[in-house]
């Protein structure tokens, strides 16, 4: 009962925090990022993680006709630079990620139970596997998107299609801090299919974070997009078992119907409370 209690009072999703990931990050050193800005070796560097990472989650998603690729500090950045410059207005589904509604206003879409009207006129941001439940789902709009990919390295590559990216997806998003930890590290990557109006001319003058870079290599270097799903299915699947959950996609979240967690529903038309499994286990 103590346990189904901190899943109930748990508001937020709590990354998951692993030894083997702790021991790793010893190897990288703050000196092996000192460049001077301008002589090339940051760009080697953000060249590299981007080709390895294109290929990296390409069993997820395809990024061929995602020119542009840009380092941020996080997904959370990568928000703040697309709404810094933002001018129309966006919409988005009900349990979506709140972030974007702190800084600037949207519009909620959901009018029942997986029931919406998308107006064609606003950007729609919209998450995959969804910060809703952690599920991937399938979506097919015409309205311009912003494409929140975070949870993806929390996921398996196996028993999924590829995520559709809708034909009108301006940008999409990329963040190492779900599956492996890294929340404090703020390891974010941005494709686009134009250039960015902001993070383009930072890339020209190598303006970005030159640690987080070498972080996403060492990481991408040592796992597998699904490495963690495959290590943590097993204990997300008792778990669930044990507290009669269903589990989500994303090995850290389940789901449940039960009215105890009401309090933790995000959508109004959706009786699935989302709940995450982190606390229940020292990583």
């Amino acid at each position: 009962m103590e346990y189904k209690k901190e899943l109930k009072n748990n508001r937020w999703v709590d990354v998951p925090m692993t030894g083997d990931v702790w021991h790793l990050l010893k190897e990288q050193r703050v000196a092996d990022t000192y460049y001077r800005r301008g002589d090339g070796q940051a760009t080697q560097d953000l060249d590299w993680v981007e080709a390895l990472h294109r290929n990296w989650v390409h069993e997820l998603i395809d990024l061929s006709d995602f020119e542009y690729c840009y380092a941020t500090n996080g997904a959370t950045e990568a928000i703040n630079q697309w709404l810094l410059h933002e001018e129309r207005e966006y919409q988005y589904f009900q349990g979506e990620y709140e972030y974007p509604s702190l800084i600037k206003p949207g519009t909620e879409v959901c009018t029942g139970y997986k029931e919406y009207t998308i107006d064609p006129n606003k950007v729609l941001y919209v998450s995959n596997p969804s910060a809703a439940d952690g599920n991937f789902f399938n979506l097919d709009v015409d309205c311009p998107v912003i494409l929140d990919c975070t949870y993806i390295s929390s996921t398996n590559v196996q028993e999924f299609n590829k995520i559709h990216i809708p034909p009108n997806t301006e940008q999409i998003f990329f963040s190492f801090s779900k599956g492996f930890g890294l929340v404090g590290n703020r390891l974010g990557l941005v494709y686009t299919k134009k250039p960015h109006k902001t993070l383009h001319s930072c890339k020209e003058f190598e303006n970005w974070n030159y640690g987080s870079v070498k972080t996403m290599d060492l990481i991408m270097a040592n796992y597998d997009v699904d490495t963690m799903w495959k290590q943590h299915r097993a204990w997300q699947l008792n778990m669930c078992k044990e507290y009669s959950l269903i589990p989500s996609d994303c090995f850290f979240l389940a789901t449940s119907g039960d009215p105890y967690y009401t309090k933790r529903r995000r959508m109004k038309y959706n009786p699935s409370a989302r709940l995450c499994l982190t606390p229940l286990i020292e990583w």
